[in-house]
């Protein structure tokens, strides 16, 4: 009968096993680490004696070289003399380096050196004498026998050497062979237990199997999961394209029908056609976002970002639909809010759009407050943007406002209007808010409105301006464009402080200069500048410390600063460029101190009419009357169809028409319209295009008005 063996037997079997098997893997690292040091210093042995053999050669190649030259005559003859005399340091110091831990052969090895010294010296003075008294004088010399003594001692230290190395050689090939012989038993110990371990591995794997098909079926299962995410991807990206195709040849041709119909009920049935279809493409578009975002391939561009700019095109987006159903609309900013944040601003406008797109549709009275508020802490460069959209509309359950942020689930209270939807935008909102580092919450009471909350924590506040702010400078560079600024510049040489200064003669800018970084760090605390030129490379403190110095005063932590230097190492302008807010090098022209300073000096009129708080209708000049009529007469025939069209091409045509008028009149509003529709034109930018057309009846009633006295 088969009697299992209890625990204690194979307890003690394994520690038995594990005894011998660490006790043979020390012996063998023992006998191999003592083998390769024999192994080691037989190498050296014969490095020395391969070195020491060297030396001999070169004493008798300075012989052979000085007898041919004394017999001769010819300088030839001396080439491998001085070839030896060339070599012999290099062997006399590899050669001590080798027996640097044997002091009787290192002082042999000395002693050896200074003989060939001597005849190294003894020849020299055979040649020289050779050429200055002729071949008899040299041949008196050789016949003292000075030369032989000399060969002859090296010739007996280096065979001394020889024979102290062929010992060690020997004694190390015999116990390297002992050795090797012991390692060779050790590896056959080892192997043996090795063979025992694997019999007990057997048993173990037994064990382990069901385990180990468990963990297979998990990996497969996980594999295929990925397969079939990548396959929806692909999926996805093909449909995209398939039906993006045929949706493209709709929106096309009823883009050229709205040209052609001029019957009010055929225009009504085209305007359905381009609804569904923008219906559709959005559905599309929606489905695609959350592939990406899933995936996690869907990247930030971070950019200076104004959120005025964003509320502005979402009123000009909802509040013709909103007004419709009786519905306010209203955007409360924060009057102290900066201009430029550094956030993706195509994703939080397609976050802001989903949201209060919601709370136009589902609210039929009463009114929709879009609030943009900010917290900064006491010093720093970060601030924390909150956005409430808070809308009367029919409100939301308890019980489904965490379950709304989910794809394809919706409120389910008014089920006629969330037939219209997908029900991925509020889950969008939600990816596409932590993707951006920030949160979002709902709050909502049934039938009386709900409210969405974003919180946008440690956002950098930018420097440069929104690109919409910047100026787009023509052929002259006039610092006169920007608004009036104090200008500090830091520069410890005089001629270049002289150069800005005429860079800058005539213009309505306030400078003020410093000559290091000390006087920069003082100029800055005491008259607030609105940008720093700095250079880099400056007595006393250079650039770098003082820009860390400025950035610690309360106030000045987004003050623009712009490095100058005339260093050219690519290393060091990524560095600075990632440092300052900007970077000019020397020499640098007119034209580019211009450009750099575009990116933070807003245009004078923008600047003029937001101190004042006042319309920016105020700062354009007086069109001539002959324009604004020609200007009216586009608003009545033209710009109407463009308006509720959109169309591209008719757009760009419409831009190029305006900025003829602009360049005749010399009007630069006008220019600065048309040049902006045109850009909006050229990258298909519909929403942008959109806004930038429902501007231009402002724009022409702005022309019209005279200044304000």
């Amino acid at each position: 009968m088969y009697r299992q063996p209890n625990n204690s037997i194979y307890r003690t079997v394994v520690v038995v096993w594990l005894t011998l098997s660490v006790a043979s893997v020390l012996l063998a690292t023992v006998s191999w680490f003592d083998l390769s040091r024999k192994l080691e210093a037989a190498r050296i042995a014969a490095q020395i004696d391969e070195e020491v053999m060297e030396i001999l050669h070169v004493a008798v190649d300075v012989e052979t070289g000085q007898r041919g030259f004394t017999i001769s005559g010819k300088e030839e003859f001396l080439a491998p003399m001085k070839d030896a005399e060339g070599r012999v340091h290099a062997h006399f110091n590899a050669l001590l380096e080798l027996a640097r831990h044997d002091e009787l052969m290192l002082r042999r090895v000395v002693e050896l050196r200074a003989q060939v010294e001597a005849c190294l010296i003894y020849h020299r003075n055979a040649v020289d004498l050779r050429r200055k008294n002729g071949m008899e004088a040299s041949a008196r010399l050789a016949s003292a026998g000075r030369g032989k003594v000399i060969m002859d001692d090296i010739r007996s230290r280096v065979k001394v050497l020889r024979r102290m190395r062929s010992d060690v050689v020997s004694e190390q090939g015999a116990m390297g062979r002992s050795r090797l012989v012991r390692a060779i038993l050790t590896s056959l110990i080892a192997g043996l237990l090795g063979v025992i371990a694997g019999v007990y591995a057997l048993w173990l794997a037994k064990v382990m199997l069901g385990h180990q098909q468990r963990e297979r079926r998990l990996v497969e299962e996980r594999l295929q999961a990925e397969r079939n995410s990548h396959e929806k991807s692909v999926f996805l990206a093909n449909m995209s394209h398939e039906i993006r195709t045929p949706m493209n040849a709709i929106l096309g041709f009823s883009e050229l029908l709205n040209c052609e119909i001029a019957e009010p009920r055929q225009r009504q049935y085209l305007r359905a056609i381009r609804s569904s279809a923008h219906s559709l493409l959005q559905l599309i578009n929606d489905i695609l976002d959350m592939s990406k975002i899933e995936a996690g391939v869907m990247e930030l561009r971070l950019e200076p970002t104004d959120p005025r700019e964003i509320c502005d095109f979402l009123h000009t987006l909802f509040s013709e639909p909103a007004a419709q159903k009786g519905v306010r609309l209203e955007c409360q900013i924060a009057d102290d809010l900066p201009h430029a944040l550094l956030l993706d601003r195509i994703r939080l406008r397609q976050i802001l759009v989903n949201l209060v797109g919601n709370a136009v549709k589902f609210t039929d009275a009463g009114e929709i407050q879009v609030r943009v508020q900010w917290e900064k802490p006491a010093t720093s460069s970060h601030i924390t943007l909150l956005i409430e959209v808070q809308d009367t509309g029919v409100g939301i359950p308890p019980d489904r406002l965490e379950a709304i942020f989910n794809p394809f689930v919706q409120a389910g209270v008014h089920v006629e209007k969330e037939k219209s939807g997908t029900g991925l935008g509020l889950a969008i909102v939600r990816r596409l808010t932590e993707n951006m580092g920030g949160s979002v919450t709902a709050a909502s009471i049934l039938g009386q409105g709900s409210a969405f909350s974003l919180c946008f924590p440690n956002v950098p506040i930018s420097a440069r301006l929104p690109t919409a702010e910047r100026l787009e400078g023509g052929e002259q560079a006039d610092f006169n464009d920007f608004a009036p600024a104090t200008v500090l510049v830091v520069d410890d040489n005089e001629t270049n402080r002289q150069l800005l200064a005429g860079l800058f003669a005539g213009s309505h800018h306030q400078l003020h200069f410093g000559v290091d970084g000390r006087e920069a760090i003082e100029a800055a605390e005491r008259v607030r500048p609105d940008l720093i030129l700095l250079d880099v490379r400056m007595p006393v403190m250079g650039g770098r410390d003082a820009l860390t110095e400025i950035r610690k005063v309360p106030g000045l932590e987004i003050t623009p600063i712009i490095a100058i230097t005339a260093s050219s190492l690519m290393n060091e302008e990524v560095d600075l460029r990632q440092r300052f807010s900007g970077y000019l090098r020397k020499p640098f022209t007119r034209r580019q101190l211009y450009d750099e300073l575009s990116h933070f000096l807003p245009p004078r009129a923008s600047r003029d009419a937001t101190e004042r708080g006042a319309a920016p209708s105020n700062e354009v000049t007086t069109a001539a009357p002959d324009l604004v009529a020609e200007l009216d007469r586009l608003r009545e025939t033209v710009w109407p169809e463009l308006r509720d069209s959109v169309a591209v091409n008719e757009s760009r045509a419409f831009a190029e028409q305006l900025a003829g008028l602009a360049a005749h009149w010399k009007c630069d509003p006008l220019a600065l319209y048309a040049q902006k529709l045109a850009r909006h034109a050229a990258d298909y930018s519909v929403v942008e295009l959109e806004h930038q057309l429902s501007g231009f009846a402002r724009l022409v009633e702005e022309l019209r008005c005279k200044p304000s006295p």
